[in-house]
């Protein structure tokens, strides 16, 4: 007896790994641009796709970096999606305040719950106020240039040694225009760094998102995207995914299992 056509196709693991805006967070999570990509790029190929997403709230690159095995590599995936740097790049304009008079800095307040509506005026003002203040402070961002493509060259290099293929996200876009130019700065790091490289692939959120005003890719907080946003960004990753697995199918044809761990 033949067994089922799906039991004949191969099995691709995608795991993301972010902060909380790779699930979606605060749209539909059924709108968040990993879930869509992957919908969107399931009837084109031969093959099974079965994904996790990892998330930690509001992380920081380096930590990220050191909890990577623990969150992704279980997985044995063979595809890897992350999305780090809307935390880093932001501005600490109160750090740098405490900083300025010399105070001890307070632990931080419990994060804003965000919902899933767009800026008012008073949003705006006060994002345009915080760049404002920035600028006057000084204020660095809340990981530095080179922490930040370090992390991200960490991660990507223990991904490739397991033998997936990792997707990395720059930073997007901000309605804080001094978090705004950070995030531009830390892209550009990132498309140069890996530029070249056939074992990695490096999408540019900042510039895909850029073209379009920022009260429509971004939600009250000025750093969440809009279910706009993730649309965009989810018409970019499709096609990066639909490549990857249709190479790693064509590569595998004999193979039952998990695919993509039989490519260089």
């Amino acid at each position: 007896m033949n067994a089922p056509q799906s039991q004949l196709r191969p099995t691709v693991n995608i795991v993301g790994f972010g902060a909380c805006i790779i699930t979606g967070y605060p749209v539909d999570e059924n709108a968040g641009f990993l879930r869509m990509a992957i919908a969107q790029a399931q009837p084109e190929i031969d093959a099974e796709i079965k994904y996790r997403i990892a998330t930690i709230t509001a992380c920081q690159a380096p930590m990220a970096a050191e909890k990577l095995e623990e969150n992704v590599f279980s997985d044995h995936p063979d595809i890897v999606v992350l999305q780090f740097g809307q935390s880093d790049a932001k501005i600490a304009v109160r750090r740098a305040w405490h900083e300025m008079l010399g105070h001890e800095r307070k632990r931080s307040k419990a994060p804003i719950l965000v919902a899933n509506r767009p800026p008012n005026l008073a949003n705006r003002l006060d994002s345009f106020w915080r760049g404002f203040a920035g600028i006057i402070l000084s204020a660095q961002p809340v990981t530095s240039r080179s922490a930040y493509r370090e992390s991200i060259a960490k991660m990507v290099d223990a991904i490739v040694s397991i033998g997936a293929y990792p997707i990395v996200f720059t930073p997007f876009v901000f309605d804080n225009f001094l978090s705004d130019a950070w995030a531009r700065c830390y892209s550009c790091d990132l498309t140069d760094d890996f530029a070249g490289r056939t074992d990695v692939c490096v999408i540019d959120g900042w510039k895909l998102l850029a073209p379009y005003p920022r009260h429509q890719m971004l939600l009250h907080d000025g750093l969440h995207l809009t279910q706009w946003g993730h649309e965009i960004l989810a018409q970019h990753l499709k096609p990066k995914l639909v490549e990857r697995i249709q190479a790693c199918v064509t590569k595998s044809r004999t193979v039952t299992p998990t695919c993509a761990h039989s490519l260089g």
